[in-house]
């Protein structure tokens, strides 16, 4: 009986040591997998930085490569530098692809379906991804003194460059408001908008004070469209899966960039 009984452990031992180490094999796979994607997805990303290189509108290569480019979003000074897409007719079609439409954890920079490029708010999405790749890169700017040597956004459009002051950083969740910030059509409602932008900011910053200022002296009539926003929104690292991070900017628009009517 005892014999039967050892040689029952010693059985049930030897299956669970087999299923350990093929557990072991199948989590290996899968990361090499997920690690060799991740290689192919940031050399992409490189091939596509070099293609666009400095220029002021969207470079035409890339532009025939694929007619869902729309721009391209850098953080003068670093290291920060993609392209934004957006697929008519599928709001997420980037969210889970690389720019030539193949599937990506990684995803590539959207602009939200409701926008325009002409429009009062660019809401940008794009992927929090560990060690500060893609939109994780935006979790520097939680720290004032990164938002200090790096105050700008600049997006490359066929209209040519535009260059956005950071106005405000905002820790929030999919449930905000100022998602639905996108086009407004009374000068109320504008400055309600952009003066909730500015109220949630994690702390405050030279160009949301100077903005305010403005807002003060301006009345709904002259300050209604006067501006164009933009938001960068992704992930907040360890906080659940509502949590967001929005970095908001603006540019004045100038007499030939007057808003149109959708």
């Amino acid at each position: 009986m005892k014999r039967n009984i050892n040689k029952r452990s010693r059985k049930g031992r030897g299956a669970l040591l087999l299923f350990l180490m093929v557990s072991a094999v199948t989590i290996a796979v899968y990361f090499c997998k997920d690690y060799q994607m991740e290689v192919r997805q940031e050399k992409k990303f490189e091939e596509i930085k070099k293609i666009q290189g400095n220029g002021s509108t969207p470079s035409i290569l890339l532009a025939r490569q694929n007619h869902d480019l729309l721009g391209f979003l850098s953080i003068p000074d670093t290291s920060f530098s993609y392209p934004v897409m957006q697929r008519e007719g599928d709001s997420e079609y980037y969210l889970h692809r690389d720019f030539e439409g193949n599937y990506s954890f990684y995803g590539t920079p959207f602009l939200d379906a409701r926008c325009r490029l002409d429009g009062d708010n660019l809401i940008i999405y794009g992927h929090n991804i560990n060690g500060g790749r893609l939109f994780g890169f935006l979790q520097a700017y939680r720290e004032e003194g990164f938002y200090n040597r790096h105050p700008s956004l600049v997006l490359v459009t066929g209209e040519g460059k535009r260059t956005y002051q950071i106005v405000s950083v905002v820790a929030t969740d999919t449930s905000s408001l100022l998602y639905s910030f996108t086009d407004v059509f009374n000068g109320k409602e504008y400055r309600k908008m952009a003066g909730g932008i500015l109220a949630q900011s994690l702390y405050r910053t030279e160009a949301g004070e100077e903005l305010k200022k403005k807002m003060k002296l301006a009345s709904d009539k002259e300050f209604f469209h006067s501006r164009q926003f933009i938001m960068l929104s992704t992930c907040r690292t360890g906080e659940g899966k509502d949590a967001r991070l929005l970095v908001a900017g603006v540019r004045e628009r100038g007499p030939d960039d007057a808003w149109k009517e959708p």
